[in-house]
């Protein structure tokens, strides 16, 4: 009968051949025969871990640390686990749990330096990534922008209780950043996001004068001159005094002639 070393030297062999399912279960093998061992309980968090299996390398790296409070590598499973479950805050306590065992560990102080660098990078609420975006327009990062416009997008549009319910402000605030998205996405040549967009924009605030203008410049664009004038016609009603929907308008109809 295989003892517990035999068991864990199988499974840093499959380990080692990415045959991370049946690292596991050597390891588990391992541990029914040295239950103590908070080192196994490491080696089988990093197979989970492999395998994706986030929440399972956890448990078994609070297990080992549980075993031996002292054991580095245990709080360095448990930061790595957290930081793929993207639960930052979490992975930078156990990886300075971690170096104040082994201030010298360079995996540890990696992991710091990265899950503080995802705290830095993790938007705060909507109005964050808002002008985060923003920030991203102003440098010509359209990609990026859509990026953080999305999220806030996100944050905004979670239900509660399935329903979601606005505030006159939040309704308004979402629609902004619809708009800006479509904006971004009017940089990088997609009309068809940007109806998109402007649609989500205009079924919360429908006298969005952003929302139509752009709209109707995207369906300029898609030679859809009808809508086109629709919507420049749109934003005049809101603003009388916007230059680029009255030119557009006047563009639309001279094409329309052309075409007539």
């Amino acid at each position: 009968m295989a003892t517990a070393q035999e068991w864990r030297e199988r499974g840093n062999a499959f380990h080692t051949r990415k045959e991370h399912a049946r690292a596991v279960e050597c390891y588990t093998s391992a541990i029914a025969l040295d239950p103590s061992s908070a080192a196994l309980r490491t080696n089988r968090a990093a197979a989970h871990h492999a395998s994706r299996d986030f929440a399972a390398a956890l448990d078994d790296a609070r297990a080992s640390v549980a075993l031996d409070p002292s054991w580095a590598k245990g709080h360095y499973r448990a930061g790595a686990a957290l930081a793929a479950m993207e639960r930052h805050d979490e992975a930078a306590l156990a990886f300075r749990a971690g170096l104040t065992l082994d201030p010298s560990n360079q995996m540890l102080a990696q992991g710091l330096a990265a899950a503080e660098k995802a705290i830095a990078d993790t938007p705060v609420d909507a109005t964050d990534c808002k002008a985060r975006g923003n920030e991203a327009y102003a440098e010509g990062g359209y990609e990026e922008a859509v990026g953080w416009y999305t999220k806030g997008i996100a944050m905004m549009s979670k239900p509660t209780n399935g329903i979601c319910i606005y505030s006159n402000d939040k309704v308004e605030s979402l629609a902004t950043l619809y708009v800006n998205r479509a904006e971004c996405h009017r940089q990088l040549v997609d009309m068809r996001r940007v109806v998109e967009d402007c649609e989500s924009a205009l079924q919360l605030a429908p006298r969005n004068f952003k929302a139509h203008l752009r709209r109707a410049l995207a369906m300029e664009y898609l030679e859809k001159y009808d809508e086109a004038a629709a919507g420049f016609k749109a934003a005049m009603a809101i603003d009388p005094s916007g230059t680029v929907a009255s030119e557009g308008l006047r563009r639309v109809a001279a094409y329309k002639e052309v075409d007539g």
